[in-house]
C-alpha cells in the first residue's frame, strides 16, 4: 500500500542552507564533512547519500546532521519532533513524497528472497571479520551476554554499520551494482538514501533449509527504538523454524532470551515483544507443548497472562528462579554462565503453572502494588 506525506522539498532546504546550486541526480560536496570531491548524491525520490562519510536519509536527516552533527537519530523522537516544528513554516517549499506503508506483504518474492540472503552474508561477514569500532562494540555487546562464537555462526548474526551494503554494493561488478542497490531499496534495506539498520546487531530469522524469513535489528547505542525489524514484511516468530515440534517449545519476548535458550539446546522462539499477531499464534499450532516464559516485571507478567487466552494450551514457567539483577533468561546466562542458567531452567521446568492459576497469581501482584 502506498501513503502519502507533506515534506519540505530536499532541495529547497539543500540550495537554503549548504549549495546554491545543487541539482536532483547530482553529487554536491557534503557539508557533513571535508572532501575536494563532490560525494553526496541528491537522488529525486527525496532522499540523499554521501558515498564518502556514509551520512544519508531524508530531508529530515539532512537538518538533523545540520543541527545535531554526529548526535543525530532519526529515531530519537524528541530531536525529529525539533527538526520537524522547524521546517512548519513557509521557509522551505513544500512536496508531496509517496511512500510504501508498513503493511506487511504475505509472501516473499525471488528478488526479496535474494536480497535476504545478500543481506545476511554482508551483516554476518561485518561481524566475524571487519576491525573497526562498531563491530568491535557489536562483538563485545554478543560475548558479553554470553552469545558464543558457534551460536553467532549458526543463527548467522550479524552487524550492520553505517554503510554496510553500499560497501558490498562496491565490491560488485560494475554491472550488478546498480541493480543490488536497486534490490536494496525495494525490500527496505536502504530507505531514502540510508541503511535502514545502520549500527544495530542484526538477527536474521534463519530457517532449517537456510532461507531468511526477516530481520531484526538491536540498536548498540541507548537512542531512539531499541528494536527494528525490516518494514512491509510480515514479523514472524524468531526462530521458530528451528525448533522442534515434537519437543517443548519455550515461548519468549526476548530475541536474546530465545538466542539464549537455543544455545542452551532448548526449542525456542520469541515474539520480539509483547504483541502477537493471529499469525504468529497460528504458526504455533503444531506445537502441543509451549512453555511461555516471562520475564521479571509486572509489564511482561501481563503480556503472558493475554497470550494465554489465545493460547490455552500453554503452561507458564514462574520468575522466581530469576534472583538479583537479573530480568531474564539471558542476564542468568550472561552472569552465572551456561552451567548454572541450565540447571535454573531445569528447576524452573518442574514448577510450571497452567494459565488460569498463574492469571491469579498476576492480578494478586497487580493488587499489591496499588
Amino acid at each position: 500500500m502506498k501513503s502519502n506525506a507533506i515534506k519540505p522539498d530536499l532541495l529547497s532546504v539543500i540550495r537554503k542552507t549548504a549549495d546554491l546550486n545543487a541539482r536532483y541526480g547530482r553529487s554536491i560536496c557534503c557539508p557533513f564533512h571535508r572532501e575536494k570531491d563532490p560525494s553526496l548524491h541528491v537522488f529525486p525520490n527525496q532522499s540523499w547519500y554521501c558515498f564518502g562519510c556514509g551520512k544519508g536519509g531524508d530531508v529530515y536527516d539532512f537538518l538533523g546532521y545540520l543541527q545535531y552533527g554526529d548526535a543525530w537519530n532519526h529515531n530519537n523522537s524528541e530531536m525529529f519532533l525539533s527538526i520537524k516544528r522547524n521546517t512548519e513554516t513557509d521557509v522551505y517549499q513544500k512536496v508531496r513524497v509517496t511512500r510504501d506503508t508498513d503493511d506487511p506483504d504475505t509472501d516473499l518474492s525471488e528478488n526479496t528472497k535474494k536480497a535476504f540472503l545478500w543481506a545476511t552474508k554482508a551483516y554476518h561477514q561485518a561481524l566475524i571479520s571487519e576491525k573497526d569500532s562498531g563491530a568491535d562494540a557489536a562483538r563485545d555487546y554478543l560475548y558479553g551476554r554470553g552469545i558464543t562464537d558457534k551460536t553467532i555462526r549458526k543463527l548467522k548474526i550479524g552487524y550492520a554499520g553505517i554503510s554496510e551494503l553500499h560497501k558490498k554494493g562496491l565490491m560488485l561488478p560494475p554491472e550488478r551494482r546498480s541493480s543490488f542497490i536497486e534490490i536494496m531499496k525495494e525490500t527496505g534495506f536502504i530507505r531514502y538514501g540510508r541503511e535502514y539498520f545502520s549500527n544495530r546487531i542484526i538477527f536474521p530469522n534463519v530457517t532449517k533449509n537456510g532461507e531468511v524469513l526477516n530481520f531484526t535489528g538491536r540498536a548498540l547505542s541507548q537512542n531512539g527504538q531499541r528494536y527494528l525489524n525490516l518494514p512491509n514484511i510480515r514479523k514472524k516468530l524468531y526462530l521458530l523454524e528451528l525448533a522442534d515440534p515434537e519437543k517443548e517449545l519455550y515461548l519468549t519476548e526476548s530475541v536474546t532470551d530465545a538466542v539464549s535458550l537455543h544455545q542452551l539446546g532448548y526449542s525456542a522462539a520469541a515474539a520480539n515483544g509483547t504483541a502477537m499477531s493471529k499469525k504468529m499464534k497460528q504458526s504455533l499450532e503444531p506445537f502441543r507443548k509451549i512453555i511461555i516464559v516471562p520475564q521479571n516485571d509486572l509489564a511482561s507478567m501481563e503480556a503472558a497472562c493475554k497470550w494465554c487466552e489465545s493460547i490455552p494450551r500453554c503452561r507458564i514457567m514462574l520468575p522466581e528462579y530469576i534472583d538479583g539483577e537479573e530480568k531474564d533468561v539471558n542476564d542468568i546466562l550472561r552472569l552465572e554462565g551456561e552451567h548454572a542458567c541450565g540447571s535454573k531452567l531445569c528447576a524452573a521446568a518442574d514448577n510450571l503453572m497452567d494459565c488460569s492459576s498463574y492469571a491469579e497469581t498476576v492480578r494478586d501482584k497487580l493488587i499489591a502494588k496499588e
